[in-house]
């Protein structure tokens, strides 16, 4: 008694069923069609798995289902005469049976198997060997993917306590630095430290977005700028009749653009209020973020003094200008400045790539 299920097929090249063997398929078998023992909704494929044995000798592991509707796996040949399938519920199955039927050797009536049908059986024997192998690299594979997902998991975990934790201390120094401002009596003194806690603070708010999103590289940059330029405007204008203007558009951009976006933003904030409005002057400042085609332009303008006469921007020292040109360098920007009625810097740039 062979330990297998399926049955093997002996037919004519139209598809036409000459010899059933059996073992343990519980549906009627009777010579006829193979359609006849398959499900109709499998019919157009059984037809095409039998143009393939007769094109090209061989098909090997089809999925195709019994009228019982029991998934079977289904490979033949051809020995040029006739065509031999075999099929089972298993893959392993319909070796077994190849080998069973040459045991039990139910070949009669002028069907016994040419040499050329022997070596479709050895080459159905290494196409079965190379399929177990196949499976157990899918199998290693999938064991692989799971260490790797529970991995990436572990490293985004990581990643968003990092992103809080910074986040905290940032909003620590910010805050050290409010309650040590207090006693500075200097208004230039104070203004330095209102700059460092205003930089503080927007680093903050991005480890913050961050956590927040779970994205770790990517930030909605549209809806930071938003926030960001709000904190800036609330912390520097209470003493000052300024008012607000912004244009942003929407985009997510890399977190190695948009820190020096951000430091560069701070900076021309800080300068605006501290030259562009002396005294108790009124302006407006205004600031927009555009997508263009595969670039982005960010532009601060404000409605104040200007630039000093004769003054360089692409030749001066100043510790703000030298800061704003290093970080635009460092997003490889083209970085403009206008002095007509007030001040206006254009930086356009391309999103950081790794």
């Amino acid at each position: 008694m062979v330990d297998v299920k399926g049955l093997f097929l002996i037919m004519d090249h139209g598809g036409i069923i000459e010899k059933i063997v059996n073992y343990g398929v519980n549906i009627p078998l009777q010579r006829g069609s193979f359609l006849n023992i398959l499900d109709t909704a499998c019919h157009e494929k059984a037809s095409r798995f039998i143009n393939e044995i007769r094109n090209k000798k061989a098909a090997y592991d089809w999925e195709m289902n019994l009228k019982n509707l029991e998934m079977y796996h289904f490979s033949g040949f051809s020995d040029g005469e006739r065509i031999y399938v075999a099929g089972s519920p298993e893959r392993e199955g319909m070796i077994k049976i190849y080998r069973a039927v040459e045991i039990d050797a139910p070949w009669r009536g002028g069907l016994t198997p040419s040499k050329k049908a022997d070596v479709n059986i050895e080459l159905f024997n290494e196409l079965t060997r190379l399929n177990n192998e196949l499976s157990a690299a899918r199998r290693e594979l999938l064991k692989k993917n799971t260490e790797l997902e529970r991995t990436l998991k572990e490293k985004e975990m990581l990643l968003r306590e990092i992103n809080h934790r910074v986040k905290n201390n940032l909003m620590i120094i910010s805050s050290l630095l409010n309650l040590q401002s207090r006693y500075v009596k200097d208004l230039d003194d104070l203004m330095l430290f209102k700059e460092a806690q205003a930089k503080a603070r927007s680093m903050a708010l991005l480890h913050e977005r961050l956590y927040r999103s779970g994205k770790h590289k990517r930030v909605e940059f549209g809806e930071y700028l938003r926030g960001l330029l709000k904190d800036l405007y609330y912390s520097f204008t209470h003493e000052k009749k300024l008012k607000l203007e912004t244009h942003i558009d929407d985009a997510e951009l890399d977190i190695n653009t948009v820190v020096p976006l951000v430091l560069i933003l701070n900076e021309l904030f800080t300068n605006a209020v501290k030259h562009a409005f002396p005294g108790e002057s009124e302006g407006t400042v205004s600031v927009s973020f555009k997508r263009m085609n595969g670039t982005y332009r960010l532009e601060f303008k404000d409605d104040g003094v200007g630039l000093p006469e004769g003054f360089d921007w692409e030749t001066s020292s100043t510790m703000g200008m030298r800061i704003i040109k290093s970080l635009a360098e460092q997003l490889n920007a083209n970085l403009n400045v206008k002095s007509d009625n007030g001040t206006c810097f254009s930086i356009e740039f391309r999103d950081w790539k790794c």
